[in-house]
C-alpha cells in the first residue's frame, strides 16, 4: 500500500506538470546538479549537491549490497531499484574495491582533507592512485581539492579520469556538470551528462543529476520526466524527488514543490540537501525563521562541507545580529568554496559587521578579483566605510565619508536601470553629503581656532 501511494501522488501530481510551458525566463542561478551520494547500489554516506565536491569516503566498492533511498539494504538477488524496470538498460559495471595499500593511503587523505590540510591529503590521494590505478574515488577526491583551491581546469582533468575508470561513476559526472554550470556553460553541461545518463539507465544518480541539469537549462518538462524515469525504478528515490522539487519551483508551482519535500523527507529525514530545501521554503512563511534556522543547523550537522546550508545559516544568523556565529560558518563556506564569488561577499559582510575592517576589505577585493562589475560589493563597501569611519586604518572622519561616497556611486553607475528609485544609497549618499559638509566645517573651525592661538602665543612671545 506504501509503494502504491507513492506512485499514486507522484503520477498524479506530476500529469499536471507536464507540459505546462516549460521553464522560467529566469538565467542560471547557481549550479545544483546531484542529490546524494551513494552509488547504483552503492554505500557511501556522504551525501552530494551542487557544489560537486563531497568526499566520496567508501574505498571498499559499492557492489557487496544494494541500498535503497532510505538506506535499508536488499540482496544482490532482489532487484536494487524495487521493480520491474531495473532489468532493463545496460547492466552497469562493477565497482571493484581498492587494493589494501591503496585504502591506507586514501583513508588518511580523507583525514587529511577533513581537517582542511590539503596538500596533505592531495599526496596521500596521488599515493593511492599510484598504489592503484583503479582508484577512481582517488581521482575524484584530487579533483575536490583542485576545486576547492580554485583550480576547475585540474578539478576536471581528475574528474574525467575518475570517469575513464569508473564510467557510470555519477560523482565525478556531478562534479563535471557543477563547474560547466558555475561557469555559465549550461549546454555544454547538458550536452555532456545527457548521453551519459541515457546509457546508464540503471543508475538512478546519473538520472537524477541530468534531471537537475536539465532544471537549469530551463528544460522543465524535460527534466520531470527523467525523474520520472527515474521513480518509475525505485518510487521512494530521494535524489530524483528532489529534482522534482527543483523542477517545480522552477515553474512557479510552489504547493506542489512543497508537497513532495515533505513526501521526501518522510522517506529520508536524514538528508542534508532536503532539510536545507526546508529551511529555504520556511524563510517564507511569516514567523518561521527560528524554524528554517533549525533546518540549516540539522542540514550542517548532517553534512559539515554543505556549502549552501552553511551559507544560508551564516546569512540569517547575520541578520539576527549573532555576528560571531555567523562568522565562522561563513567562514567554513570560504574555505570549502573559494571559487565562488557569493562566498566571498557574505563573508566581507560577516567580517564587517564583526568590525574586522581590513579582513572585510580583503574580501571584497577578492569578490571584486573575481567578478566585476559587481554592484553588491560595492554597496556593502560604502557600509563598512559610513561605518568605520576614522576606525578603519589610515582614514580619519573625512576620509572615511568619502570613500563611502566613492563606493556608493560606484554601485548606482553599475546598476544602472536596476537601480530602484527607493534604492537606500540616494538617502545614504545625502546624509553623507551633509557630513562632509559637516566635517569640513569642522575642520575649518579647528583650523581657525588653532591660527588664532598660534597668533596670540606670537604676539605674546613678542610683547616679552
Amino acid at each position: 500500500m506504501r509503494r502504491s501511494y507513492f506512485g499514486w501522488f507522484l503520477t498524479l501530481a506530476l500529469s499536471g506538470a507536464v507540459g505546462c510551458g516549460g521553464g522560467s525566463e529566469e538565467g542560471t542561478e547557481s549550479a545544483s546538479a546531484g542529490g546524494s551520494s551513494s552509488t547504483s547500489g552503492g554505500e557511501s554516506e556522504t551525501p552530494y549537491t551542487g557544489t560537486g565536491d563531497s568526499w566520496d569516503g567508501d574505498p571498499e566498492g559499492s557492489n557487496a549490497r544494494t541500498t535503497s533511498s532510505d538506506g535499508t539494504s536488499t540482496s544482490p538477488a532482489e532487484s536494487p531499484w524495487g521493480s520491474p524496470l531495473a532489468d532493463q538498460g545496460t547492466p552497469l559495471p562493477e565497482r571493484k574495491p581498492m587494493n589494501p595499500s591503496a585504502q591506507d593511503s586514501y583513508r588518511d587523505g580523507l583525514d587529511a582533507a577533513a581537517a582542511g590540510k590539503y596538500d596533505e591529503a592531495r599526496r596521500e590521494f596521488e599515493d593511492a592512485l599510484k598504489e592503484d590505478a583503479n582508484a577512481y574515488e582517488a581521482a575524484f577526491n584530487l579533483g575536490v581539492i583542485s576545486d576547492r583551491q580554485g583550480n576547475e581546469t585540474r578539478a576536471l582533468e581528475y574528474y574525467k579520469r575518475a570517469l575513464r575508470i569508473q564510467p557510470d561513476y555519477e560523482r565525478a559526472a556531478n562534479g563535471i556538470v557543477t563547474i560547466y554550470i558555475r561557469r555559465g556553460r549550461v549546454a555544454d553541461a547538458v550536452a555532456f551528462i545527457e548521453p551519459l545518463a541515457k546509457y546508464w539507465q540503471r543508475n538512478l544518480y546519473l538520472q537524477s543529476v541530468y534531471a537537475e541539469t536539465l532544471v537549469q537549462a530551463n528544460k522543465v518538462d524535460q527534466a520531470i520526466d527523467a525523474a520520472r524515469a527515474a521513480l518509475h525504478r525505485d518510487e521512494r528515490f530521494v535524489p530524483a524527488m528532489i529534482a522534482i522539487i527543483k523542477a517545480s519551483l522552477k515553474q512557479g508551482r510552489k504547493e506542489l514543490a512543497s508537497t513532495v519535500l515533505d513526501q521526501a523527507l518522510s522517506v529520508n529525514p536524514n538528508d542534508a540537501e532536503l532539510q536545507y530545501m526546508k529551511g529555504q521554503m520556511l524563510l517564507e512563511e511569516d514567523g518561521r525563521l527560528k524554524d528554517a534556522l533549525d533546518r540549516f543547523k540539522r542540514a550542517v550537522q548532517l553534512r559539515p562541507d554543505f556549502v549552501e546550508a552553511r551559507t544560508a545559516l551564516g546569512r540569517q544568523l547575520l541578520i539576527g545580529a549573532n555576528y560571531g556565529e555567523a562568522l565562522t560558518h561563513l567562514q567554513a563556506a570560504a574555505l570549502l568554496s573559494p571559487q565562488l564569488v557569493e562566498v566571498h561577499l557574505n563573508l566581507a559582510d560577516a567580517y564587517r559587521a564583526n568590525k574586522q575592517w581590513q579582513k572585510a576589505k580583503a574580501a571584497f577585493d577578492k569578490a571584486l578579483e573575481m567578478k566585476s562589475p559587481l554592484p553588491a560589493a560595492h554597496f556593502n563597501l560604502g557600509l563598512m566605510y559610513m561605518t568605520a569611519g576614522p576606525d578603519f586604518p589610515g582614514l580619519d572622519t573625512l576620509g572615511g565619508l568619502q570613500k563611502a561616497i566613492d563606493e556608493f556611486t560606484r554601485y548606482r553607475t553599475e546598476s544602472g536601470a536596476k537601480l530602484a528609485k527607493d534604492d537606500p544609497s540616494g538617502a545614504y549618499l545625502e546624509e553623507l553629503g551633509r557630513q562632509v559638509e559637516r566635517e569640513k566645517k569642522r575642520i575649518e573651525r579647528e583650523k581657525a581656532r588653532a591660527a588664532k592661538e598660534a597668533a596670540k602665543a606670537q604676539s605674546s612671545g613678542g610683547s616679552e
